[in-house]
């Protein structure tokens, strides 16, 4: 059986990456994972992420957010919003609201990424359905791209994954971006204080042979490391392959991202990796 967890107390932890999270059974309410939001600014690309987070229910609830930079910077939280029955929450600019917010400094907030946890703290939100958050990151000083690319937040559960899975692609102008996160949460549901380490494995489907190297990669509780151009950076020969992202070390969840992305516009597309979990039912 699933159970859908809850961020408890989001308030600074004395670790490098806190992530605080509790079980259903505490209390109620769920929260939601995005591995990926970010705010880039350069000479032709302005990365934003927006956010719509909506409330699917009649019952109204608190919405808390804890933010962990990716390069090891203090993590962010607090109270984000309350929503009433049936109501939306839209941000533009999420990192940058958080700066209006008096929340991070816009130096802070520049060429930054990191994941964002959600929490709805309702204590009868407990199907993971009575509400939702989608993210959408675009570059709106393009001229000739919008690298709009999309998706929905997902619940955080029991028993969830330690491997991934996805095929990736590269040459006719397309590179491929890897994104892994360690969730810092295990399979019961308790916190996870430790790193966690993965091992990338590619293999070549025309051949069934490994290909390029097989690094590993340390990451502390909410961290998300992206990894881009991984054909360049890993050696991979051919123009498709299958990689497989295994936990080595730790016990915290995994969660996992590829952007497929178009050089001459740098538009991408983007989909979560194929997890592997303890059990299917």
């Amino acid at each position: 059986m699933t159970t859908f967890l809850l961020a408890a107390v989001l308030a600074i932890h004395p670790l490098a990456h806190p992530f605080a999270i509790r079980a259903t059974d505490a209390g109620g309410g769920f929260s939601v994972d995005l591995p990926v939001v970010g705010r880039v600014i350069g000479a032709t690309t302005t990365f934003t992420t927006a956010l719509d987070i909506t409330n699917n229910s009649s019952q109204s609830t608190d919405v808390d957010f804890f933010f962990t930079p990716a390069d090891g910077s203090a993590p962010r939280s607090g109270h984000l919003a309350t929503l009433s029955g049936f109501d939306n929450l839209h941000v533009d600019d999420f990192l940058q609201a958080l700066v209006s917010a008096g929340q991070m400094t816009p130096n802070q907030a520049t060429n930054t990424f990191g994941s964002l946890l959600l929490t709805f703290t309702n204590p009868q939100f407990r199907s993971g359905t009575e509400a939702t958050a989608v993210a959408r990151i675009f570059n709106s000083a393009s001229p000739s791209g919008t690298y709009g690319l999309a998706y929905r937040a997902r619940p955080i559960e029991t028993s969830g994954p330690h491997s991934l899975s996805s095929v990736i692609r590269n040459g006719n102008g397309i590179v491929t971006n890897i994104g892994i996160e360690n969730l810092g949460v295990d399979d019961a549901g308790a916190i996870v204080n430790v790193p966690a380490t993965v091992r990338l494995t590619f293999f070549d489907p025309a051949t069934g042979a490994a290909s390029g190297s097989q690094p590993t990669f340390t990451l502390n509780p909410g961290q998300v490391i992206q990894l881009n151009d991984v054909f360049r950076q890993f050696g991979l020969s051919s123009t498709s392959a299958i990689a497989f992202v295994d936990q080595i070390g730790g016990t915290s969840q995994l969660r996992g991202y590829v952007v497929m992305k178009d050089t001459a516009t740098n538009d991408g597309s983007f989909v979560f990796m194929q997890e592997s979990h303890s059990s299917t039912f």
